[in-house]
């Protein structure tokens, strides 16, 4: 997956790098090295336990499930990068084809097998599919639950669409850019926004905590949900009759 993530398109290439960029780049590596390792060196041991410290300050976390606090308020640091891996992930298989850039998201096309039961199936179990991965991200305050369950749990209608054979999905469209990089450009955003308040980068207001997690959540969600679907596209575990028919209309279009 990351074989094609260098500097170069090829060895060849890579060889010919002018000296400088592969010294700046070396030299942030080593910076970036020494900065965790002088913060490890800083880092002082606490005496309460990572338990009873958390209990300690859950409300001022602006939501009572403990996991949700620590992911989202007292380690969001954490979070904010797995959603950004997460994001250099569907870039590394994302395809791009400028052909299909000015296509719409969502195709809906006529499958040349039918799965009359299948169907039938998908009417009722993707409306529920929904409304119980928004359960699921509200609940995610109190109970478990959250934006990562939520997201898989709608990443799962999105494929169960592509099994019946439907619908394909272009993520070349601009809307599936937006909704790949939501996630991470509100996090970021809210991170931002609080050092006006704060002083400190993704340091909530208690007053405006659970809100502002919240709205980070729903974000995320939808991300986390597009990009699974990506992956389940890239794996190339698409029903063959529904990446005939995509060819196809490809060709036509």
């Amino acid at each position: 997956m990351f074989n094609n993530m260098t500097l170069s398109d090829s060895a060849q290439q890579e060889a010919d790098l002018p000296g400088s960029i592969l010294l700046i780049v070396g030299m942030v590596v080593v910076a970036a090295c020494l900065f965790l390792a002088i913060s490890l060196v800083q880092f002082q041991s606490i005496d309460q336990s990572l338990v009873t410290l958390v209990a300690s300050n859950l409300e001022q976390s602006g939501v009572e499930n403990p996991v949700t606090a620590v992911l989202l308020n007292f380690r969001s640091y954490d979070t904010l990068l797995e959603v950004a891996v997460l994001l250099i992930v569907a870039l590394a298989v994302m395809p791009f084809s400028l052909q299909v850039a000015r296509q719409p998201f969502i195709k809906v096309s006529e499958p040349r097998k039918r799965s009359l039961i299948l169907e039938a199936f998908l009417r009722w179990l993707l409306p529920a599919i929904v409304v119980t991965s928004g359960y699921l991200l509200w609940t995610g305050a109190a109970l478990p639950g959250g934006a990562f369950q939520a997201g898989a749990l709608l990443a799962g209608a999105g494929i169960l669409l592509l099994l019946a054979g439907h619908h394909s999905f272009n993520f070349n469209a601009p809307t599936a850019r937006l909704l790949l990089v939501v996630g991470l450009a509100m996090f970021l955003l809210v991170g931002a926004g609080v050092v006006l308040s704060s002083g400190i980068a993704l340091a909530y207001p208690e007053a405006m905590a659970g809100t502002l997690i919240l709205v980070i959540e729903v974000a995320a969600t939808i991300t986390i949900a597009a990009i699974l679907v990506l992956l389940f596209c890239a794996l190339q575990i698409e029903p063959q009759h529904a990446l005939a028919n995509r060819v196809e209309e490809e060709k036509h279009s």
